[in-house]
């Protein structure tokens, strides 16, 4: 067998490292910009979230108060879920913490998240058919358009990328 020189694998070694460090420094970059388009978008307060849509829409009065109260219902029910959802979480945190962990019981606690998640979803779209439902075709057009926003932004935990781009040919 072929002996490789000192010099060459010193050589190979800073290549790959360097590589490495080119990557982690892209990866934060488009990280950190999109963490800020998602600022910009996703994390309104709920005050600003229904003066930004009364304004964008231009609700008449009657609009406005059917939309307070879909609000109204919809925070009831989506901060129920959510704290549910956290009790699960923190099952999960305990189970995982502990001596033996349990695979089962994890998978469990998976498939309760899971179907939380899938609730507060459901949840968000009745939310989305009842302000549908006041809206005039052209608020419809603008409000669809905004929600499409929000489920496209990247959300805590999703790895750079997602699905706009996977599957560019399709």
């Amino acid at each position: 067998m072929r002996k490789i020189s000192r010099t060459t694998l010193i050589v190979l070694v800073v290549f790959l490292l360097g590589t490495n460090i080119a990557v982690i420094i892209t990866y934060r970059a488009h990280l950190k910009r999109d963490l800020q388009e998602t600022e910009q978008t996703a994390d309104m307060p709920p005050r600003q979230f229904g003066s930004y849509i009364a304004s964008e829409l231009e609700l008449n009065e009657m609009q406005l108060t059917k939309f307070r109260e879909f609000r109204r219902s919809y925070n009831r029910s989506a901060n129920r879920t959510v704290a549910s959802m956290t009790v699960i979480r923190n099952r999960m945190a305990r189970e995982l913490n502990s001596v033996q962990p349990d695979r089962e019981q994890l998978s469990r606690l998976a498939e309760a998240l899971g179907e939380r998640h899938k609730d507060l979803k459901i949840i968000t779209f009745d939310y989305y058919f009842n302000m549908l439902s006041v809206l005039e075709p052209g608020q419809s057009e603008k409000l669809a358009t905004y929600f499409q926003s929000m489920l496209s932004a990247p959300g805590p935990g999703q790895r750079y990328g997602g699905e706009r781009h996977r599957n560019k040919d399709n």
